[in-house]
This record gives C-alpha cells, sequence and structure tokens, in this order.
C-alpha cells in the first residue's frame, strides 16, 4: 500500500521526493502545504502558496513513457475533479484547464528508478493571493464550487486513480481526446528552440501532438501551446 508524507514548507515536492528516493516504494506521494520554489516545465516558477495541492508521486512501474503518462495523469486528475462537480478540459501537453483558464499543471521528470509527477491545482486559494500578472490567466476550486476541499483526500484519490488508470491505456486515451480543448485549433507551438504555427490534428496515445503546418504534417513530443 502506498504512503503519503505530509510537509508543511517544502522548496519543491519534486525535489524533496529525489533526494529522498530511497525512501519512496512506487505510487508513494509527497504533499506539501506550500512551496517556497515550486517548479513548472522549462524551469519557469510555479506560484504555490498554501491552500493548493502540491503533490508528488513516485511511479516505479510504468513501461509507456513520458508521454503516455502525461495523458494518463491528465485525465486521472479529471476523473476525480469531476466526482466535486468540477468539470475540466485538458490543454497540451500537461494543463488543467476550467472555463480556459488554469487550474492546475503536470511536470513530470524521468529518473532513474521511473518518474516523478509533480501536481500542482489551486484548490482552497483565493484569486486575490495571486500576483496581479496571474489573476486572469488562473481559477481556483474555491472560486467555481464557493467552498474549499478536503487536500489530502484529493491527493489520495488522485493517486488511487492513476494506480487504476495506468492498466487501461486505450480508455484512458480515449477519454483524453474528449477532454482535450486543442484538437481542431490554430496554435502556435514553441519546441527546441523554433515556433511553429499550424493546425492541431490529432494527439497520440505517446503524447505526442500532431500539426498540419504550411500542408505538412509535423510531430512534436514537448513544448508549449499557444492559441492564435
Amino acid at each position: 500500500m502506498y504512503n503519503i508524507i505530509k510537509l508543511k514548507t517544502v522548496d519543491s515536492t519534486n525535489e524533496w521526493a529525489k533526494k529522498n528516493i530511497e525512501h519512496l516504494s512506487d505510487l508513494d506521494g509527497v504533499i506539501a502545504e506550500e512551496q517556497t520554489s515550486g517548479k513548472g516545465r522549462k524551469t519557469r516558477d510555479w506560484f504555490s502558496p498554501k491552500g493548493g495541492l502540491w503533490l508528488s508521486i513516485l511511479i516505479r512501474d510504468f513501461q509507456d513513457g513520458l508521454g503516455a503518462l502525461s495523458l494518463l495523469s491528465s485525465v486521472s486528475i479529471a476523473d476525480v475533479l469531476e466526482g466535486y462537480d468540477i468539470k475540466v478540459q485538458l490543454k497540451w501537453p500537461n494543463d488543467i484547464m476550467v472555463s480556459s483558464k488554469k487550474l492546475g499543471g503536470i511536470l513530470i521528470e524521468r529518473i532513474n528508478e521511473g518518474f516523478i509527477v509533480g501536481i500542482g491545482l489551486n484548490l482552497n486559494i483565493n484569486l486575490l493571493d495571486f500576483p496581479d500578472f496571474l489573476r486572469e490567466k488562473v481559477i481556483t476550486a474555491r472560486e467555481i464550487l464557493n467552498s474549499d476541499l478536503k487536500i489530502d483526500g484529493i491527493a489520495l484519490k488522485i493517486i488511487k486513480r492513476i494506480e487504476k488508470n495506468r492498466e487501461e491505456l486505450d480508455r484512458v486515451y480515449a477519454r483524453y481526446l474528449g477532454l482535450n480543448q486543442d484538437i481542431g485549433r490554430m496554435v502556435e507551438i514553441q519546441s527546441g528552440g523554433e515556433a511553429i504555427r499550424g493546425r492541431v490534428l490529432g494527439i497520440k496515445i505517446d503524447g505526442s501532438i500532431n500539426i498540419l503546418s504550411n500542408g505538412q504534417e509535423k510531430s512534436f513530443y514537448s513544448g508549449s501551446l499557444i492559441y492564435i
């Protein structure tokens, strides 16, 4: 049975998990009340005050690659939040969206022992607590529900859902496509130092995204997606 380690304040739950990896088993989780140096993709800072879910999960048993794990994690979060009447959309590669605003995100890091899945969700936070430059881009569960959620309970449910969903990847992939908001849209993808504009044709089960740009189909396994 997996464990959840609870911390008060930490620089980053992902970093803590990496430093203490020998004490963690498959599907063990680490949550913190707040992070002082929360990490987003591409070394971006992640605003992580008290009231959010800041969770890292060690995944030892997963052979399908980082991209598929991103889809699996996104769908598992969506499944859990739907139980609280929060209906999300998914934006490639790792954003959890509600009403075109960001409720949360995922940062997956590959390590020798497998993967660490870092999850950040804006749960019991007031919008006024966010810096000005973020306020119009984010949304919180408190704003959606006008009530607070039990953070520890949601963390446990997400871990249980990942455990269940990783045995049903075909179903998870179909669910991801139903929740994804990118397909058919005009976008700019920034990846590997270049910016490509085109229309999203689809997302594959390995987590790659297909873009039709200047009559050519191109696949990307990582990058940042901007709607245009």
